[in-house]
Protein backbone atom coordinates (compact mmCIF):
# COMPACT_ATOMS: atom_id res chain seq x y z
CA UNK A 1 0.00 0.00 0.00
CA UNK A 2 3.21 2.28 1.54
CA UNK A 3 4.72 1.45 -2.06
CA UNK A 4 1.65 2.40 -4.30
CA UNK A 5 0.76 6.21 -2.39
CA UNK A 6 4.43 6.57 -3.35
CA UNK A 7 3.88 5.78 -7.06
CA UNK A 8 1.20 7.43 -6.63
CA UNK A 9 2.40 10.69 -5.64
CA UNK A 10 5.69 10.56 -7.79
CA UNK A 11 3.15 10.38 -11.01
CA UNK A 12 1.18 13.26 -9.56
CA UNK A 13 4.27 15.12 -9.77
CA UNK A 14 5.74 14.29 -12.79
CA UNK A 15 2.68 15.47 -14.49
CA UNK A 16 2.67 18.80 -12.72
CA UNK A 17 6.01 19.23 -13.55
CA UNK A 18 5.40 18.59 -17.39
CA UNK A 19 2.44 20.61 -17.81
CA UNK A 20 3.43 23.68 -16.34
CA UNK A 21 6.68 23.68 -18.62
CA UNK A 22 4.24 23.27 -21.57
CA UNK A 23 1.59 25.81 -20.20
CA UNK A 24 4.69 28.26 -19.86
CA UNK A 25 5.70 27.29 -23.57
CA UNK A 26 2.45 29.04 -24.62
CA UNK A 27 2.14 31.71 -21.83
CA UNK A 28 5.98 33.29 -21.75
CA UNK A 29 5.54 34.35 -25.96
CA UNK A 30 1.97 35.06 -25.19
CA UNK A 31 2.94 37.56 -22.78
CA UNK A 32 6.04 39.12 -25.12
CA UNK A 33 4.20 39.76 -27.82
CA UNK A 34 1.52 41.52 -25.53
CA UNK A 35 -1.24 39.07 -25.58
CA UNK A 36 -3.52 39.37 -22.49
CA UNK A 37 -3.45 36.05 -20.39
CA UNK A 38 -7.11 35.15 -18.38
CA UNK A 39 -5.65 32.32 -16.89
CA UNK A 40 -2.63 30.23 -16.24
CA UNK A 41 -3.52 27.01 -14.66
CA UNK A 42 -2.17 23.70 -13.26
CA UNK A 43 -4.96 20.77 -13.91
CA UNK A 44 -8.36 21.97 -14.93
CA UNK A 45 -10.76 23.80 -13.00
CA UNK A 46 -13.75 21.85 -13.22
CA UNK A 47 -15.69 21.56 -11.21
CA UNK A 48 -13.87 23.67 -8.52
CA UNK A 49 -10.22 25.01 -8.28
CA UNK A 50 -7.98 24.05 -5.25
CA UNK A 51 -6.04 27.38 -5.22
CA UNK A 52 -6.21 29.99 -6.84
CA UNK A 53 -5.38 34.34 -7.18
CA UNK A 54 -5.17 36.94 -9.33
CA UNK A 55 -2.43 39.13 -10.10
CA UNK A 56 -2.93 42.23 -12.68
CA UNK A 57 -5.30 40.67 -15.33
CA UNK A 58 -4.38 36.60 -15.14
CA UNK A 59 -5.67 34.44 -12.73
CA UNK A 60 -3.15 31.75 -11.60
CA UNK A 61 -4.40 28.90 -9.65
CA UNK A 62 -4.52 24.97 -9.14
CA UNK A 63 -7.68 22.88 -10.38
CA UNK A 64 -9.20 19.89 -9.14
CA UNK A 65 -8.69 17.65 -12.16
CA UNK A 66 -5.11 16.37 -12.77
CA UNK A 67 -5.14 15.77 -16.63
CA UNK A 68 -3.72 19.13 -18.00
CA UNK A 69 -3.56 23.06 -17.57
CA UNK A 70 -4.08 26.16 -19.15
Amino acid sequence: MEVFLIKALQLILSLSILVILHELGHFIPARLFGTRVEKFYLFFDWPFSLFKKKIGDTEYGIGALPLGGY
